[in-house]
This record gives C-alpha cells, sequence and structure tokens, in this order.
C-alpha cells in the first residue's frame, strides 16, 4: 500500500479520535461515561425508544444498555412503558426531571457541533459532507465485498 494513502488514513482516523475523545472528556465533566453520554442521546432522539434500538444503533452489548438505563431510571431521569403487543418490551422516556437533565447536557453539546460547523464556510461544509459520504460509502462497498 502507498505510503502516503497510509499516513493520510492514520491521519484521518486521528482526527476521528480526537473528536470522540472530546465527547468522553464532556461526558466526564458532567459526571457521566462516554457510554451513557450515547445513550441519553439516542433516547433523546428517539420517540419510543426501546432497549434494543439503543443497543442496535451504538453497537452496545443489551447488558451494557439495560445498565444505563437502570442507572437513568434510578435517578428518576427515565420511565418505562410496557408495549401492548409484547408485554416484555418495554418503551423509555424522560421524565420531567430527565428531559430537564438530559437538555442541559445534550444541548451544549449540539451547541458545540452547530458553532464548529458555522465556522465553516457554506461551500467548506458542503465539501466535508460530500468527501465524508464518498468516503463512507466507498469503505463500506469494499468490507461488504469482503
Amino acid at each position: 500500500m502507498d505510503n502516503i494513502l497510509k499516513e493520510q488514513i492514520k491521519e484521518y482516523c486521528k482526527y476521528l479520535q480526537d473528536w470522540n475523545l472530546s465527547y468522553e472528556e464532556y461526558a466526564k465533566s458532567v459526571g457521566l461515561s462516554y457510554t451513557n453520554l450515547l445513550i441519553l442521546d439516542v433516547v433523546f432522539k428517539t420517540e419510543n425508544c426501546t432497549q434494543k434500538i439503543i443497543s442496535e444503533s451504538l453497537f452496545l452489548p443489551k447488558q451494557t444498555v439495560n445498565g444505563a438505563i437502570t442507572y437513568f431510571y434510578k435517578k428518576g431521569f427515565l420511565k418505562l412503558e410496557e408495549l401492548p403487543e409484547n408485554r416484555r418490551m418495554k418503551t423509555i422516556h424522560f421524565t420531567d426531571a430527565g428531559k430537564k437533565y438530559a437538555e442541559s447536557i445534550l444541548l451544549k453539546v449540539r451547541n458545540a457541533e452547530y458553532k464548529a460547523m458555522e465556522k465553516l464556510t457554506k461551500e467548506e461544509r458542503e465539501a466535508l459532507l460530500k468527501m465524508t459520504k464518498s468516503f463512507t460509502e466507498h469503505c463500506i462497498n469494499i468490507l461488504r465485498r469482503y
């Protein structure tokens, strides 16, 4: 493999790792693990969220998701409602206190993302999205052939 390509891949991956690290540092600053921050975000963005949805969207084991949901439930931030068609499955909803808590944490994240994107010109944003989409699609298609 071409050394320039190797270095570019390494550099790109480092940027992604740095970005994820910033989320992890933020999570710690608000008293959460990175995983719990991600789970909180999925619940916040997903109507009628279930542990299965969280597990599948974040590629996390069911036990990890269950532990986080139990943690937030015991703090009074979540309530669980049985699905009529499957009483073993429950949807996850915020309590009023939980919604306030989640908003106080997650709106800062969204605000940071917004401000960061806003620093780019319209052309830079479009190029970023176009190139990220292209790289991702190529990588997915190549990996599917293996």
